[in-house]
């Protein structure tokens, strides 16, 4: 699993006429990592990302979104 912060909002992806990064997800961005992954045996789990975290933080919802995730992970 990849936990990710960015101080960009979700909107910023997955948008090819946002300029920085051009329509790809973040899961786009971060492929070298699950193919390590792979390549050592491990299997996937969804990543977990907090968006916008210094101009629109809120930890609270991402702390109960990290843990739906995990749930429903394992």
């Amino acid at each position: 699993m990849l936990s990710l912060t960015f101080n960009a909002p979700e909107e910023a992806f997955n948008d090819e006429a946002e300029y920085l990064f051009q329509g790809k997800s973040v899961d786009d961005l971060f492929i070298p990592m699950p193919m390590n992954f792979r390549f050592f045996g491990m299997g996937p789990l969804d990543t977990f990302v907090c968006y916008d975290v210094m101009k629109d933080a809120n930890v609270v919802e991402d702390f109960k979104r990290f843990e739906r995730l995990l749930a429903s992970q394992f």
